[in-house]
Formats: structure tokens, C-alpha cells, sequence
């Protein structure tokens, strides 16, 4: 009888339990994917489970193993719940938000009151910029502030494309989408793991590339590494690093020789004069030249040439990370783009596009964007005479900006979703400079290595815990449809939490300091009452193609038909051209090859090296974005350095070897692991791993390795952009042995 009436009450507890479950939809935004996510929550708002949502019409039930962590990420340890205050001795203590954002403001305050606003500055990277709302915030913040001292991760990313638009011109339909082409080139792109191959492949990648490959794509790879991607490849190279420039040179002084171009589109676009300078500037590169430099097989550059310009008419190339963190990034940059303008690589009247439904209505049409080198408009900034892109300025100067004495030094850094001690090259230099800031402070869920510099740390709501729209840059479309997508808040946070929206300290410190903010341009916000993050999001869609009310009748997001979505005629006033060769590309090219760099002979600042190291991307973590998690951590416990076998046999060196990478500037520990999809000469590893340098007793398994790159020099001109791949290195054993694992993320 006892027994019967206890499984009774456990089958009523099941049943309970079963009943207080609920499934709810929404897509993720660790990355910029947009993948749609399902998610099973129990009583207490805790994640039972999260899958990928088959109803949400992009992803199309696809999610990556980063997005399937979100239980951990919203109730794991590593989790910071309640604001912290630095005291003097380096430890923290808790503290109210409200009166951590009273002593902010009033850090902040004779700064604001002085004449020297550019004193206040803000960091934000991929923690905070898929938040719509924050986003917005984030510009909004800085201009209502007066000051200009804006930085982020992207121009220590891929900021070559924004100074190829700026010489070269631009073309508002864009490049010919996946399921537009023939044939696709990718250089040092791997988007099977990125998810961020904008234009091409981004949400659902494996399943769009396998249906692009069934389909009869070719696919031309070009990366130093066999990456997860060129499994794909009809023809894959495997250079040198930092020889994408010369490549790209190559194929195109082959295919206007061979007259495999596109004519009607060059005739119309470009000038005789660009076309003949560009000409002139890629003589020196003939494929034996350029297989050589870039330790190509024979015959590599024809067999390319013919399968991108000969045999196929229709498919662009694309540059991702690898080239552009490498030596010469801008001028690689402006060579690939003009391979596809001197192939016609571009959507024409008539193709379809995708746009931006965040963005009001706008015209796409077949004509050129003239180059607007906006930086002549801009004021040389005091650090090294550069400027700045789109509104920010380049973060490669932010550790000279902070300890360079001065009218327009910065004193106080507010970071927000981002982690620029281990980001940032040069990590001795910026730790410098964040331990000598007057104020840091860092809206961050996790006591990362900025946050243990910070004076205060203001944890945020997580992804699921606040309502949001999708990433919008408008007038341009991130997605490969026409889509978007409103997710309302999932959970509560959590029980005694002291959490915050994103944006929210941006406006509380505006009231403090008694100035309004114009958010995106069109609403001054109140500074007596907060808004909601819907109401952030609704001034964000005002004058959109489609409201917020509208968006949220889909849960699963939706993609729209609108008429606007193909390239219309070009305009008779239209007249602009290409600028294919200017002046300042023509020194880059000459300075490039002066360049002695080849697969024999690597050197750097006057020394001479092993080998060479590449940026990675890893299938389980999103820039710094990962590591934090401890099943994340158990299938990545160190940051390895990937080496071909016949490197490591040559070292005398197997798995699991502690070695000493050196390069002209620093040196660092890292463990072995092999890989030999690598090129034999490079190693790979990840950026955004680990913190300072420490003893070699004291090694904890942090690998960080922007402790090998100078800020100051081995930069683009005008982008300021280290050099953070093709570094020159040397590889020895270290009489070290491998720690255990450590939480040092």
C-alpha cells in the first residue's frame, strides 16, 4: 500500500513538473548567424534545454554548438550577477547598480564639465553589438556626449573593406550571392565555423554550401590551412600567409592577358586609364613569380584563374579574417575586389538582393558608389596622424591614446561587451594603459581579464533575458533573405540578481551628468523616466520597412517579399567609376614587393624566422566569447598551437609539448597539438586566449598571443591595423611542464 501511494505521488510530481515546462522560440546573437533557437524553461526560468529552430526560415533548424550553451551561460558559475567595486587593494567587493552608477557619474563629471571630452571614451566588441539596443545606444551615447573617443573590435578585424570601399568605390547591389554563382573564391575564409562570411554564407552554412556544392558550385579555397570549409573545395592553395595580395595580383594580370574579363562590365564601370594603371601595377606578378613567393605548386595560379574567370561567369571572392589581419591587408583587400570588378562579380539589374528590413525603403541600382575617402574630411587624430572610419577611431592607437600626455588623453574607458586586455595586440602595452586609467569601467557577465582591471563591472542581462531585434547596419543586409526576427524577454534574471539592460547604464549616466540622448538620430530620450528596451526598439524601426508590431506577430521570424528586393537600372546622372589603381595603392604595391618574405626566406624588422602564425578560428568559442564556460573549456582546455606533423617531428616534438613561441616583439608559452591539414612552416592558434605574461613557474596554460604583436608598428597606414597574422616566429622547446587546467579565461 506505502509503495503504491509513492509512486502515485512521484507520477503526480512527473506530471507537475511536465506542466510547469514551457517551449518557447527566439534566435541566438552570440554571432552575427541569427540562428532561430527553441528553448525548454522550467519553473524556476532556469534552460532544461535549447535546440535549433526548425520554423525559423533562414536557420532552418540549424545552431552551432556555441549557441547550445546557453544553460550554462545564463546559470553557470563563471556567471557575475551583482555589480562589483575595485577597492585599493585590488580585491571587490558588491555594490548597488545605482550607486555604482552614482560614483561613475560622478567619476565621469569634471571630464564631462572640462573642455576635454574626448577624455571619455567607449570600447564595445561582439559581447554587446548583436543587442540591438545597446548598439544603437553606443553611438548615441558618444555623440549626445561630445565626445569622439569611440572604439570597437572592428578595426582590429576586417576593417580593409571599409579603406577598399574608400578607394576603390563601392557597388550598392553587392556581390553575386551563393545561389546566384558558378564558382566562389575564398580567401582565408572559413565560414562553416564563422558564420560570417557576409554576403555569401552566414545563417545554416553547411546545409546552403552542401546544397551550393550538389548543385554544381566550384569552390576555390585559398587559406594555408585545409579548413572545415575547403572539405568543399573543387581546388585548393595553400600559401604562405600574407600572400593573399599577390595571388589575387596574379589572377588578375592573367585574366585581362587572357581576356577572360568581363568587358561590357568594365567598359561601363571603370576607366581606360584605372584599367591601364592597374594593369601596369600587376606586371610583376606572373604565376611562376607569385607561386614561388607564396610557396604554390606549379600551375596553382592558371588552374584558378581558368575556373574562376575562364570557365565560370557568375561568383565573387571573398575575403574573411586570415588575409585581413595579415601584412598588406588593405592592399590584398583592394586586389581581390578588383579581380571581381575587372570579372564582373557583381549583382546587375534585374538580380535579386537581400535587404535590410530594419532600414527604411531604399533603391538599390546598378551604378557605382564614387570613392569617398572620407578620411580627408576627418582631423588627423594626435596618435601617429591617423584618423578614423565611420565615426570610430582605430584601436590600434587606444593603448597610445590612454598614455600619450595630452588634449584628448583618455581617462576613462567604459567598456562595454568586450575584453581589449586580451583583444587588443600589443597586451603589455594595453594592460599598461587600462591599469592607468583614472576610471575603467566594464559591463561584462564575467570576470574577464578587462574586468579584473575595471573600477567597476556592471554585469548585463544575458541574450535570453532581454528583448532584442537582430544586428542592423542600415542600408546594408548582414542576412542572406529578407529577414528578421523580435524575440521578447525568455527569463527573469536570476533570483538576488543586480543585473542590467545593455544600455541602460549609457542612459543612466546621461541623467547624471543632466545631458539627453538623440537616440539613432530621431528621439530624444527622456532623462526623467528609463525607457523600456522596447521602446528603444521601436524609435529603432521608425521609418522601417516593417514596425515592431509587425515583427512580432512571427515568433519564428519571417522572411518578406518586397518589391525593392532587386537592382534596379543605373540613373543617367549616375557617372561615377571604379578607381582602380590610385596613387597611394600603386606605393602600396611597390612596397609589397620589396618585400623579401617567401616559404624560405621569413624575416621581420631586420631578423630572420622559422615559421610563420596564423589566426584560427575555433568551432566552440566567438572571439574571447567562450572560454568562460567550462564545457567549452573541457573540449578546449588550452589555447594549442596546431603544427603539422612534419613540424613537430623536425622540433622533436609530439602532442602535448610545451613550447616558446618568439617572435621580434614578445614571446609566449603554448602547447602542441597536431593538425596536419596545416601548411608545413605555419602554425595556427586563436587570439582573445589568456591574459598577461607570466614566470615560466607560474604558467598557467594561457596562450595570448597578442603578447607577439606591436601596436606601433607593422601597421596599415590608414586603418591602423597590426599585424595580427603572417607573424613572423620561431618555435623551440620549453622545459616547462603543462599545468592543469586553470581558470584564467
Amino acid at each position: 500500500m506505502l509503495d503504491d501511494i509513492s509512486v502515485l505521488l512521484k507520477d503526480q510530481k512527473v506530471a507537475e513538473t511536465v506542466d510547469t515546462v514551457r517551449e518557447v522560440t527566439s534566435f541566438c546573437r552570440i554571432c552575427g548567424g541569427g540562428c532561430g533557437t527553441r528553448l525548454k524553461i522550467d519553473a524556476d526560468d532556469r534552460i532544461l534545454h535549447i535546440r535549433g529552430d526548425d520554423e525559423q526560415p533562414m536557420s532552418k533548424g540549424y545552431a552551432c554548438f556555441k549557441g547550445l550553451q546557453a544553460e550554462e551561460a545564463h546559470h553557470g558559475p563563471a556567471r557575475l550577477i551583482r555589480p562589483l567595486k575595485r577597492l585599493d587593494d585590488g580585491s571587490f567587493v558588491e555594490i548597488g547598480l545605482e550607486q555604482a552608477l552614482d560614483e561613475i557619474a560622478e567619476r565621469l563629471r569634471p571630464y564631462y564639465e572640462s573642455e576635454d571630452r574626448e577624455a571619455i571614451a567607449l570600447f564595445n566588441g561582439n559581447g554587446s553589438t548583436p543587442c540591438s539596443s545597446a548598439h544603437g545606444m553606443h553611438y548615441s551615447f558618444m555623440e549626445s556626449l561630445g565626445s569622439k573617443s569611440h572604439y570597437t573590435t572592428l578595426t582590429i578585424d576586417q576593417s580593409a573593406k571599409l579603406i577598399s570601399f574608400e578607394r576603390l568605390g563601392g557597388w550598392p547591389g553587392g556581390l553575386q550571392a551563393l545561389d546566384q554563382s558558378d564558382v566562389v573564391l575564398f580567401f582565408g575564409t572559413n565560414p562553416l565555423l564563422s558564420h560570417s562570411c557576409i554576403g555569401c554564407i552566414t545563417a545554416d552554412p553547411t546545409r546552403r554550401l552542401k546544397q551550393a556544392s550538389n548543385d554544381g558550385l566550384q569552390l576555390i579555397m585559398v587559406d594555408p590551412r585545409r579548413n572545415e570549409t575547403s572539405l568543399y573545395a573543387t581546388l585548393m592553395l595553400q600559401p604562405i600567409p600574407g600572400q593573399d595580395a599577390a595571388i589575387a595580383a596574379a589572377l588578375i594580370r592573367m585574366v585581362m592577358d587572357e581576356g577572360w574579363g568581363d568587358t561590357d562590365f568594365t567598359d561601363r564601370f571603370a576607366t581606360p586609364e584605372g584599367m591601364a594603371a592597374l594593369r601596369i601595377a600587376v606586371d610583376p606578378f606572373t604565376e611562376e613569380f607569385v607561386e614561388r613567393r607564396a610557396g604554390l605548386e606549379t600551375g596553382q595560379i592558371r588552374a584558378a584563374a581558368e575556373l574562376f574567370a575562364r570557365d565560370n561567369k557568375r561568383g565573387a571572392a571573398f575575403t574573411a579574417t586570415g588575409p585581413s589581419m595579415a601584412p598588406y591587408s588593405n592592399l590584398m583587400q583592394h586586389m581581390v575586389d578588383c579581380l571581381n570588378v575587372v570579372c564582373g562579380r557583381y549583382r546587375r539589374a534585374g538580380d535579386r538582393i537581400a535587404v535590410d528590413m530594419l532600414s527604411p525603403e531604399y533603391a538599390v541600382h546598378e551604378e557605382v558608389i564614387a570613392p569617398p575617402r572620407s578620411w580627408k574630411s576627418v582631423p588627423d587624430s594626435r596618435i601617429r596622424g591617423v584618423g578614423s572610419l565611420f565615426r570610430e577611431r582605430l584601436s590600434g592607437t587606444l593603448p597610445e591614446e590612454i598614455l600619450t600626455p595630452g588634449k584628448g588623453q583618455v581617462r576613462c574607458l567604459i567598456v562595454s561587451g568586450a575584453n581589449p586586455a586580451n583583444s587588443v595586440p600589443d597586451t603589455k602595452r594595453m594592460s599598461e594603459a587600462l591599469r592607468s586609467l583614472d576610471l575603467l569601467v566594464a559591463i561584462e557577465p564575467y570576470m574577464t581579464a578587462t574586468a579584473r582591471r575595471a573600477h567597476y563591472i556592471l554585469p548585463p542581462r544575458m541574450q535570453y533575458e532581454r528583448a532584442d531585434l537582430p544586428l542592423s547596419i542600415p542600408g546594408f543586409s548582414l542576412f542572406p533573405d529578407n529577414w528578421t526576427q523580435y524575440t521578447p524577454p525568455l527569463l527573469k534574471p536570476p533570483v538576488g540578481s543586480d543585473v542590467c539592460e545593455d544600455w541602460y547604464p549609457f542612459w543612466a549616466i546621461a541623467k547624471r551628468l543632466n545631458f539627453p540622448i538623440n537616440y539613432v538620430g530621431k528621439q530624444l530620450l527622456s532623462n526623467d523616466t528609463a525607457p523600456t528596451t522596447d521602446d528603444l526598439l521601436d524609435i529603432r524601426l521608425q521609418g522601417a520597412r516593417v514596425s515592431l508590431e509587425e515583427v512580432k506577430k512571427y515568433p519564428s521570424g519571417h522572411i518578406w517579399d518586397v518589391e525593392t528586393c532587386f537592382v534596379q537600372p543605373g540613373r543617367p546622372e549616375a557617372d561615377a567609376r571604379f578607381d582602380l589603381m590610385p596613387e597611394d595603392v600603386a606605393t602600396e604595391v611597390r612596397e609589397y614587393l620589396a618585400l623579401p618574405v617567401s616559404a624560405e626566406n621569413i624575416r621581420s624588422n631586420g631578423k630572420v624566422f622559422s615559421h610563420l602564425l596564423s589566426s584560427r578560428r575555433m568551432r566552440d568559442i566567438f572571439n574571447s566569447n567562450g572560454p568562460q564556460l567550462r564545457r567549452v573549456r573541457e573540449r578546449n582546455p588550452y589555447n594549442a598551437a596546431f603544427m603539422h606533423s612534419d613540424d613537430l617531428a623536425a622540433l622533436n616534438l609530439g602532442d602535448g609539448a610545451v613550447v616558446r613561441i618568439t617572435s621580434d616583439h614578445g614571446s609566449i608559452l603554448a602547447m602542441t597539438k597536431t593538425d596536419d591539414t596545416m601548411r608545413p612552416g605555419v602554425i595556427s592558434m586563436s587570439h582573445g586566449w589568456g591574459g598577461e605574461p607570466v614566470e615560466d613557474d607560474q604558467w598557467d596554460g594561457a596562450a595570448n598571443v597578442n603578447l607577439l604583436i606591436a601596436c606601433d608598428r607593422d601597421v596599415e597606414g590608414l586603418n591602423a591595423m597590426p599585424r595580427m597574422s603572417a607573424i613572423p616566429i620561431n618555435i623551440e622547446k620549453a622545459d616547462v611542464p603543462l599545468p592543469v587546467l586553470q581558470d584564467w579565461a
